[in-house]
């Protein structure tokens, strides 16, 4: 049964209410619209929840875009109330849609049921069932008992209403559960809906009986006017299925009285109808004329009272505009002030972070720089002390290759004099003691024996001496068959022997004499002071310098180039 609400009224100047408003946090304005909605101050709690529903047009935090939904679904409850359903309908779809993209699932059941209603009141009863049963699912899933109990309620009214009586016997035994919460209202509408059951099974006997109890529980309840009418408007229309004419005048009277009592005015339509029918149809045509007449007094009465509340209403929507439009402008200049400060925010972070990073970087430079000049500076003592052992150890080599020499011409001569059996010199025969000269044959035989097996090793001389004593691997053109043609052998014998001695190819074993005596050179300013290292690279027998300076890293360490500058700091 539609309940009439005074029409708000204006006249306050909310301007200044928005414009302190819009900072406030979302929780406050949230309180604040609810504390004057008890209040039944709707106009006011209305622009709390507009000020809400204009906020979810800004990047909100999901939690305060949730709040602004449940403000739509609030400010169309009023709507709602004022009789503007249209408007109420879009803003639960709205509410709706918002709330949804939040990820939001507790409150959409509420949504649903409000749509329900908006539907049923403008005659279209399958999709508003469809709706309610949306919600009920929904308010068990996330145990919303209060909403539950709506849903279960409308869904139980409208399927008797549609004379889907096992459906609705369904539903009503889920409302047991409520019931025994001992809510008065609860209880009461767990009893008038088995009074609409049972009418719609047309057992009016037992429709009486509850329907009954239920008024008595309403009166001694104190409920709303609303329920206690509802239950007679049932009563009477259950006497009249029973053809209980006297009972039905009792109870059609007693809704008269409380509908013009209370003011609820669309029930006295109904009522006035009611008489007329049943006075025309017992041929009291005086009786039925008179409540027809009242039938359309009232009937003029409250068209002319919606009409003036239409154009209340209409002023209301205008000014409602006014606020919306106002909002709108304060919004979106806040919301260009926000895109300032935050294209600044982001723009400081920005250049922080390249700042950040950048130092970063310059210091790990800075640190791999130190780390590289001590690593080159280490390579480059390495190699100056090794060139300077190499060449001590050249010298050595020298004067033990000499010393060699001189003892393998001893031996040949020793050999010699053994093989002739001479045992004296000059003529003059000394003998031996028999065990000592036994032990000299002995070991001038090893001796033999060694130097006879010892072809390689002369080779390996031969190649030493020209790699040391010449610079013919300063030529580019400098090979395997060179080697092989200055030391009188073939390349298979000299590649064999360098490989089995140096455990490297000849072009490595090359290179490293070559890198070597670039190293001297490039130390050796005196001579080859004003030489380019491309230069020296020739000298010692590359025919590019990109090749020198491969060979040289790969063999020291570090670039031609740093090296000469140690050198020179040297």
């Amino acid at each position: 049964m539609p309940i009439q609400i005074k029409a708000m009224t204006f006249g306050k100047d909310y301007f200044n209410l928005v414009k302190n408003t819009l900072k406030v946090p979302t929780d406050d304005v949230m309180k604040k619209a609810d504390e004057y909605f008890e209040k039944n101050s709707l106009d006011t709690a209305f622009i709390y929840y507009l000020v809400l529903c204009k906020r979810a047009d800004i990047d909100l935090p999901n939690e305060e875009r949730q709040q602004c939904a449940i403000a739509f679904l609030k400010k169309g409850n009023i709507l709602y109330m004022k009789g503007s359903y249209a408007d109420a309908l879009n803003s639960y779809f709205t509410g709706l849609r918002i709330y949804k993209e939040g990820n939001g699932k507790r409150e959409i059941s509420r949504f649903y049921n409000n749509i329900g209603t908006i539907f049923c009141l403008y005659g279209d009863f399958g999709n508003g069932l469809g709706y309610y049963k949306k919600a009920y699912n929904l308010s068990r899933k996330y145990k919303d008992a209060i909403n539950e109990y709506k849903v279960l309620a409308n869904i139980t009214m409208m399927t008797a209403r549609l004379g889907k009586t096992k459906e609705a016997r369904k539903y009503h035994k889920l409302l047991i559960k409520f019931k025994k919460s001992k809510d008065k209202e609860c209880v009461f509408m767990w009893k008038f809906c088995m009074g609409m059951i049972l009418y719609s099974e047309k057992n009016s006997i037992q429709a009486i009986q509850v329907l009954k109890e239920a008024v008595d529980y309403a009166q001694k309840n104190n409920l709303t006017p609303q329920y206690i009418c509802s239950s007679y408007q049932m009563l009477y229309k259950s006497y009249s299925a029973l053809k209980d004419d006297r009972m039905m005048l009792k109870y059609i009277r007693l809704y008269k009285e409380a509908a013009e009592k209370y003011g609820i005015m669309h029930s006295c339509l109904s009522v006035y109808m009611d008489y007329a029918d049943y006075y025309d149809s017992v041929k009291d045509y005086k009786l039925a004329n008179h409540y027809m007449k009242l039938y359309l007094d009232t009937k003029d009465s409250i068209l002319n009272f919606q009409e003036f509340e239409t154009i209340k209403n209409q002023q209301f929507v205008y000014e409602m505009a006014k606020y919306d439009e106002y909002i709108s402008n304060l919004h979106e200049r806040e919301k260009e002030r926000m895109a300032t400060i935050s294209t600044q925010r982001n723009f400081i972070f920005v250049i922080t972070v390249v700042v950040l990073v950048v130092s970063v970087l310059l210091i790990i430079v800075y640190r791999q720089k130190k780390s590289i000049d001590k690593s080159y500076n280490n390579l480059f003592v390495v190699n100056r002390d090794f060139i300077k052992n190499q060449n001590v150890l050249r010298v050595r080599m020298h004067e033990s290759m000499a010393r060699q020499k001189e003892l393998e011409a001893e031996v040949e001569r020793m050999r010699k004099t053994i093989d002739n059996g001479v045992c004296s010199r000059n003529e003059e025969i000394i003998k031996c003691d028999s065990d000592t000269c036994d032990d000299n044959v002995e070991k001038v035989r090893n001796a033999s024996m060694r130097m006879s097996g010892d072809m390689r090793n002369k080779l390996l001389d031969a190649i030493i001496d020209i790699m040391e004593n010449t610079t013919e691997f300063c030529n580019y053109d400098f090979s395997l068959l060179r080697l092989s043609t200055l030391v009188g052998s073939n390349s298979k014998y000299v590649s064999m022997v360098i490989n089995d001695n140096f455990q490297k190819s000849f072009k490595t074993y090359v290179n490293e004499y070559r890198i070597h005596l670039a190293c001297l050179r490039m130390s050796d300013t005196e001579n080859y002071g004003s030489f380019t290292l491309n230069a020296i690279a020739e000298s010692v027998g590359f025919k590019s310098y990109s090749a020198f300076v491969d060979v040289f890293k790969k063999t020291v360490g570090i670039t031609p180039s740093l090296y000469k500058e140690k050198l020179r700091k040297e």
